[in-house]
């Protein structure tokens, strides 16, 4: 009797975690699986996965329960705007967010330089490490998926690298088309933050 109680506890357990996991497609139909605790960071995968439908769940239960026995277990939500590149280093942070929350980054920016405003070390070193590319495909992502701490990261970090650069520089960093006289005036006036430290 113990041997079989043993048995069906495990295999309780084995069912739990299946519905407990979440797997994202890529664009490239690459799949990342992780807990759906983790993913509900994402706005756009909690939405999917109806993790704001619990008190109708709650209610539905014991009408359901029989039905259910013969239903899949995983969860597959597509993301058809995420490359497997992008998606690889979105799980990464919201797994690593799911055991250590990022801090709000406060308004006024509460430094005058990346390190000071960003004092926790996983996600300095995260989005550090990316190129250009890698951290517009990271923006766009936390955009599209709505992971507001991820875009709040990104937005910092781009922050940081305009901050004191001239507008040609900010323009090849941007990837933008160069700049008429006008363009650049308007510019420095709705963005002066960004050109304040440029004539230093």
């Amino acid at each position: 009797v113990d041997f079989i109680m043993t048995e069906t506890t495990t295999a309780n357990t084995i069912e739990s975690d299946q519905k407990d996991m979440v797997t994202l497609v890529s664009l490239d139909d690459h799949k990342f699986t992780l807990p759906v605790a983790a993913a509900g960071l994402s706005e756009m995968v909690g939405n999917a996965l109806g993790l704001g439908d619990d008190e109708d769940e709650d209610e539905d239960d014991e009408d359901d329960e029989g039905d259910n026995a013969d239903k899949p277990t995983g969860k597959t939500v597509e993301l058809l705007k995420v490359t497997s590149r992008c998606l690889e280093k979105v799980v990464q942070f919201m797994e690593h967010h799911h055991q250590e929350k990022m801090n709000d980054i406060p308004m006024p920016l509460p430094g005058n330089n990346f390190e000071e405003c960003m004092t926790q070390e996983w996600y300095r070193e995260f989005v550090r490490e990316m190129d250009r590319d890698m951290i517009f495909e990271i923006l766009g992502a936390a955009n599209y998926m709505n992971i507001k701490p991820l875009l709040d990261l990104a937005c910092l970090r781009v922050t940081f690298e305009l901050t004191g650069k001239s507008a040609e520089e900010i323009r090849v960093y941007l990837n933008l088309p160069e700049l008429t006289a006008e363009e650049e005036a308007k510019a420095r006036e709705e963005h002066a933050w960004i050109f304040e430290e440029s004539n230093n």
